[in-house]
């Protein structure tokens, strides 16, 4: 696991929120200095400013990848339909059974344990076969919690809220090829994309759980 991707409107305000009210610390900022491509987003162009915001141990553990739109704008998300992400786990020493919004009215539950992203929860409309799916397919069942939803998850990766969680591999073809053979979709092949100066250019793809939540494959840099 590397992140977990929360798209806000104002990212200077949210970043105060979660260093201030959770503890968390800037790790790495992504800012592509131009707009991109945005298919492999299911969009037309894509721009973003965003900062990995996690614990004293930066990437050794999961971060979250706190994102402000720049092109397109953040959308708002629909009140239709509990699937999907519903919220975030995040651990602050003496916080148990704490739970709070962020700026922009994303649900986080607050847990007593050391500073940093510890889970999420997410809708689903049939607990069986999603517990099979995290489990199984992409080996988070200890990370995620699974809570009965209805209807979809928000489509467009612009929208306001929890969106995306990314995973990391080494080898991004093989990985995409298994997915597709096991019946999973999968938005598109392998993209290249540049997260901005001074990081390398990525390659990642987005596929979906049974219920269209979004999950990101991202390969290590250096293959």
């Amino acid at each position: 696991m590397i992140h977990v991707n929360v798209n806000c409107t104002d990212l200077a305000r949210s970043m105060t929120f979660y260093r201030d009210e959770l503890g968390l610390k800037p790790v790495t900022r992504t800012n592509p200095a131009e707009p991109q491509d945005g298919a492999a987003f299911g969009l037309p162009t894509a721009q973003w400013d965003a900062w990995m915001m996690g614990g004293a141990g930066g990437f050794g553990a999961p971060v979250i990848d706190l994102l402000e739109w720049i092109v397109p704008r953040p959308a708002a998300r629909s009140g239709d339909g509990t699937a999907g992400f519903r919220s975030l786990h995040i651990g602050r020493p003496g916080g148990p059974g704490r739970e709070l919004t962020d700026p922009d009215g994303t649900a986080l539950e607050v847990i007593d344990a050391g500073v940093g992203l510890m889970g999420v929860t997410i809708g689903c409309t049939d607990l069986g076969r999603s517990r099979r799916f995290y489990e199984e397919v992409v080996d988070l069942g200890e990370f995620v919690r699974l809570v009965e939803g209805e209807g979809a998850a928000p489509a467009a990766a612009n929208t306001v809220g929890i969106w995306r969680m990314a995973l990391a591999t080494d080898d991004i073809d093989a990985d995409v090829a298994w997915l597709r053979r096991a019946g999973v979709p999968c938005l598109s092949g392998p993209v290249e994309l540049s997260m901005g100066p001074p990081l390398p250019t990525l390659r990642f793809m987005l596929f979906s759980d049974p219920d269209g939540t979004t999950l990101e494959l991202i390969e290590r840099p250096g293959r």
